[in-house]
C-alpha cells in the first residue's frame, strides 16, 4: 500500500500540469483569434483595392467617351482647354501633388448618376457612387503647347500605329493620358492613369 505522502505528491503534480495544459490552451486560442482578425483585416483590405479599381473604371470609361466623342463630332475642341470637361490640350508634368490635385489642374467629378456628363471640380456634394466612391478626372494632351497639330514635327508625343511601315507610309496617333483620383471609405486616396491614342 502506498503511503500517504506519495499519495499527496502525486495530487500536487496533476495541478501543475493542469495549469501548464490551460496556459497552453490559453497561448493557441489567443494566436486562433489574431489570425482571423488579420485574415478579415486583408479581406477588407482587397474589397477596398476592388472598390477603387472599378470606380475608377468608370470615370475613366466617362473621360474615354467625352473624348472619343469630340474626336469624330468636333476635333477642333481638342485644340484647346475645355475646364468644364477637365482636358487640357498640354501635358502636365505631373498632375498630382501628394494626395491632391496639383495647383491649375482643372479636374471634373465623374457623375456616377447622370450619363457621361461630368460634374464641375467646384461641386460641394462630391458624386458619391452607391459604394462610397467619388472618382474626379483630368484629361491631357501630350502636347508641348495648345492649338492644331500636325503629325510631323508638332511638338507632341504621337504613337506610329504601324510599325514596320516606313515613314512615307505611316500613320501617327496623338497621345492623351486620363489621371483619375479615388475618394473612398476609411479615408482612402487612390490615383490611377491610363493612356490612350
Amino acid at each position: 500500500m502506498p503511503s500517504q505522502a506519495l499519495k499527496n505528491r502525486q495530487k500536487g503534480l496533476v495541478l501543475l500540469i493542469s495549469l501548464i495544459v490551460l496556459v497552453v490552451m490559453t497561448l493557441a486560442a489567443i494566436a486562433l483569434v489574431r489570425s482571423m482578425s488579420g485574415s478579415n483585416q486583408i479581406a477588407n483590405n482587397l474589397a477596398l483595392r476592388q472598390g477603387t479599381t472599378a470606380a475608377a473604371d468608370v470615370a475613366l470609361e466617362k473621360a474615354r467617351f467625352w473624348l472619343v466623342a469630340q474626336s469624330l463630332n468636333a476635333p477642333g475642341v481638342l485644340n484647346s482647354a475645355s475646364n468644364a470637361n477637365g482636358y487640357s490640350p498640354i501635358n502636365t508634368p505631373n498632375p498630382i501633388a501628394g494626395n491632391a490635385w496639383a495647383a491649375g489642374i482643372n479636374w471634373v467629378w465623374a457623375n456616377p448618376n447622370v450619363g457621361n456628363a461630368p460634374l464641375p471640380s467646384t461641386t460641394i456634394n462630391k458624386p458619391f457612387n452607391a459604394n462610397g466612391y467619388a472618382a474626379a478626372y483630368f484629361i491631357q494632351r501630350s502636347c508641348a503647347t495648345a492649338g492644331k497639330k500636325t503629325p510631323n514635327r508638332s511638338g507632341c508625343d504621337l504613337q506610329k500605329m504601324s510599325p514596320n511601315e516606313p515613314e512615307s507610309n505611316s500613320e501617327y496617333q496623338m497621345i492623351y493620358k486620363i489621371t483619375v483620383r479615388i475618394e473612398g471609405p476609411k479615408n482612402t486616396v487612390t490615383f490611377y492613369q491610363a493612356t490612350l491614342f
